[in-house]
């Protein structure tokens, strides 16, 4: 695949998933035994993870069946192992420090450059990939997506809690996205040079930027939002990218400031969006959002709190519960 290879505004959606025990909701270190690495469910770092990679979707409705089956299919083959799944940004109750990382080169790499540090990425996310058509197109959308991104982290924060303990934030997971050596903001990019010369003797795919060019899916990958726990929720997020980059990617975008970037994300981790902020969004995206066809599943994004709002409302414990019952319910 490359820029232009496919129909534009395509789907790619990954879900980063807990895997738990069936009965007490401890973390499950199971991958290797429990999940064998079927074609779409992946290893990530931590061996109590799965990853789950839908097929291209041409619009946000074939994204919500598949992240279903997914999803399914993922708590099956744990069931195996005494396991199942969890949809969450951050495990509200485990202890990250010794979780079994899966052996894998890359892996036991970031281990050897981070040392303890990397048991700061317990955490979960959802990835979006949307089909571009061009290197021109990625970075005009680059700059269009980045502008609503602190909305969008707030819209879908869902890691208020960790180790037990309240982090004061409602997506405590993205500062910790930014403590990796290469996670977090993105520089800017005016044009693919300056891409290619960030990205020189580099793989790009080792580089955790909250938003990337992925030259060779041809797609922009949207990586800031934290795992929702309904998935409906991670269908419309799906949308809400999408419709983004569609906008921003047929328009002239405010070209992307990292240092403001900086302070607006450290903010949205902190607090919910503003009414105001949400109407913003809603007006940029809702032409986009309808001509693509997923408007009803942007507008229940847009027209209900963040969940992280749901698990301060019961407290760690009572979240981490709720989440698993809600996991693999798909209605709601």
């Amino acid at each position: 695949m490359s820029f232009g290879a496919g129909a534009p505004w395509t789907l790619g959606v990954e879900e980063e998933l807990f895997l738990v025990d069936q009965r007490t909701l401890e973390t499950a270190p199971v991958f290797e035994e429990g999940i064998a690495d079927p074609p779409r469910l992946k290893p990530e770092l931590f061996s109590c993870f799965v990853e789950t990679t839908t097929s291209i979707c041409a619009d946000a409705g074939d994204v919500l069946e598949e992240l279903s089956r997914l999803r399914l299919e993922a708590a099956a083959r744990a069931a195996a192992a005494g396991a199942t799944v969890l949809a969450i940004g951050t495990h509200p109750l485990a202890e990250s420090h010794g979780q079994p990382i899966v052996a894998e080169e890359r892996y036991e790499k970031m281990v050897a450059e981070l040392g303890d540090a990397i048991y700061r990425q317990l955490v979960c996310g959802l990835h979006v990939h949307v089909g571009v058509a061009s290197k021109e197109m990625c970075l005009r959308a680059f700059d269009g997506v980045l502008r609503w991104a602190p909305t969008l982290i707030s819209l879908a924060a869902n890691s208020p809690f960790a180790e037990g303990a309240d982090t004061g934030l409602r997506s405590a997971r993205i500062l910790r996205l930014g403590e990796l050596p290469s996670g977090g903001p993105p520089p800017a990019f005016r044009s693919w040079p300056d891409w290619e010369e960030a990205t020189a003797e580099r793989d790009y795919t080792r580089l955790w930027w909250d938003v990337r060019p992925h030259p060779r899916l041809g797609t922009l990958e949207v990586r800031l939002t934290d795992q929702q726990t309904s998935v409906r929720r991670s269908a419309g997020v799906a949308a809400l990218v999408q419709a983004l980059v569609a906008t921003a990617a047929e328009s002239a975008p405010e070209p992307y400031d990292p240092a403001a970037y900086s302070e607006r994300r450290a903010d949205a981790a902190a607090r919910q969006a503003t009414a105001a902020e949400v109407a913003e969004l809603r007006a940029h995206v809702e032409p986009a959002g309808r001509a693509l066809g997923s408007w009803p599943l942007v507008e229940e994004l847009l027209d209900s709190p963040a969940e992280a709002e749901r698990q301060r409302e019961l407290g760690p414990a009572a979240a981490l519960r709720a989440a698993a019952e809600r996991t693999l319910v798909f209605g709601a």
